[in-house]
């Protein structure tokens, strides 16, 4: 006889109140990552190995937000102006099709400039670097 079986032969718990609490957890799903049809042309496209990060404090100084820098030695690249230590911004929220890197792996990573002139990347984007 199982214990839930027990249970409720010996009066222990009342079925009706008592069976939810062994059913099984709602999962619920993040936000899912969304990648246009259309490809989106990297302006950088390099290979190296994860170094570093760096994290990006919350507003509470305790926390860490979901965009931070992975640092890379970079060993190659189709553009001449990134090579060894590179910053590369990302997130990591799935929701926002975010990326994440191991360190001491090496990588094809596929990148865009940002307004400010940093190199970042996404899921979507990492397609192209194939």
């Amino acid at each position: 006889m199982s214990i839930l079986a027990f249970a409720l032969a010996a009066g222990a718990l009342s079925a009706a109140q008592d069976l939810d609490r062994y059913a099984p957890p709602e999962v619920r799903q993040a936000p899912a990552c969304v990648c246009p049809a259309s490809r989106e042309t990297p302006e950088v496209v390099f290979s190296g190995f994860v170094v570093d990060a760096e994290v990006t404090l919350g507003a509470d100084r305790r926390s860490v937000e979901d965009r931070m820098a992975t640092v890379f030695d970079v060993k190659s690249s189709n553009n001449g102006d990134v090579d060894g230590r590179t910053r590369l911004w990302h997130t990591t929220a799935p929701s926002s099709c975010g990326v994440t890197f191991d360190y001491g792996k090496k990588y094809s990573v596929a990148a865009r400039r940002s307004d400010d002139g940093d190199l970042e990347t996404d899921k979507c984007l990492m397609r192209a670097a194939g």
